[in-house]
């Protein structure tokens, strides 16, 4: 496998996260080790590459310089890489995708897993963010392909849609409102709800969706707030709160039987969950891993 020089690796690294212990990590060296190969880098470009303010590390003009050149440099060097495995008749290389976290939590494992299995030489490494993370992680270069819930208005990224979704009411199957044969929206207000985080996409569309039917978030009950649907899924099987989350996210405990969904009269949320890269023609693994993906979504 074509390997960049090592000294250019160890500060490709350490710009990306402006840390010099994330890339000892990241390297399996040393902190001494890094600041000694970043010494040796500026030594030989005669300009410093990083400023430290406080515990933070800054780019120079230098180091940005040096950073746009080395993304492109990585990047070309994976692409020869896979393409001269091609000519061995292997698929070999560095895969890394950024998703938000429905995506990256209850979709693309899975599919992650039967790639890796047909193909044992490539090296995949999966960021979970929010869109916007994702988004900029794309202009970084830092990942080849993104997932993201819902689309963005960024001009300079294309988004396709890959899955439908449906954000869904779900309380534990004990919820008083479950002995009713109806659910109307109205009876709702009255309920106790745990939302996402303030900020939260989620948050964001469901807002919306229940604006439409004259409901303000302020008019429904929430006392509690949590970051992840895996909090709010064990916080819902220990409470009469009702949550609203992606279908993927609650399947296994719905088939279980610990959660059950609430189907409230003619009131549903839609969304979709969409692939985002850079405009241009897609090559080397993030071309294959599509072709893969779309392979799985016929079946």
């Amino acid at each position: 496998m074509l390997e960049v020089n090592f000294r250019v690796k160890v500060f490709y690294q350490a710009a990306r996260d402006l840390s010099f212990t994330k890339a000892s990590r990241e390297l399996n060296i040393s902190q001494p080790a890094v600041s000694k190969h970043i010494q040796e880098l500026e030594a030989t470009i005669g300009q410093a590459l990083f400023l430290r303010n406080g515990s933070r590390l800054i780019l120079t003009e230098a180091g940005r310089t040096l950073m746009d050149a080395v993304k492109v440099i990585i990047q070309e060097y994976e692409l020869v890489d896979y393409k001269l495995g091609l000519l061995n008749n292997q698929i070999r290389g560095n895969l890394i995708i950024g998703a938000s976290t429905t995506i990256a939590q209850y979709i693309l494992p899975k599919l992650i897993a039967q790639f890796s299995e047909r193909n044992p030489l490539v090296n995949i490494k999966l960021f979970t963010g929010n869109t916007a993370q994702v988004d900029r992680w794309l202009f970084e270069r830092k990942i080849g392909l993104g997932f993201v819930e819902g689309m963005a208005e960024e001009q300079s990224l294309k988004y396709s849609k890959v899955w439908d979704d449906q954000l869904i009411w779900v309380a534990r199957k004990e919820h008083p409102l479950f002995k009713k044969s109806r659910i109307c929206l109205d009876e709702l207000r009255e309920q106790e709800f745990i939302f996402r985080e303030p900020g939260s996409g989620t948050n964001d569309i469901v807002f919306h969706r229940l604006k439409e039917f004259g409901i303000h978030a302020q008019d429904l009950v929430n006392r509690v707030q949590m970051s992840s649907s895996e909090s709010i899924k064990q916080y819902i099987r220990y409470s009469n709160s009702i949550g609203i989350l992606s279908q993927y996210a609650v399947k296994q405990e719905i088939e279980d039987g610990i959660l059950q969904q609430m189907e409230v009269e003619g009131f549903q949320i839609h969304r979709e969950l969409n692939l985002v890269h850079l405009h241009g023609e897609l090559s080397g693994l993030p071309q294959q891993f599509i072709r893969f993906l779309n392979q799985s979504l016929r079946k």
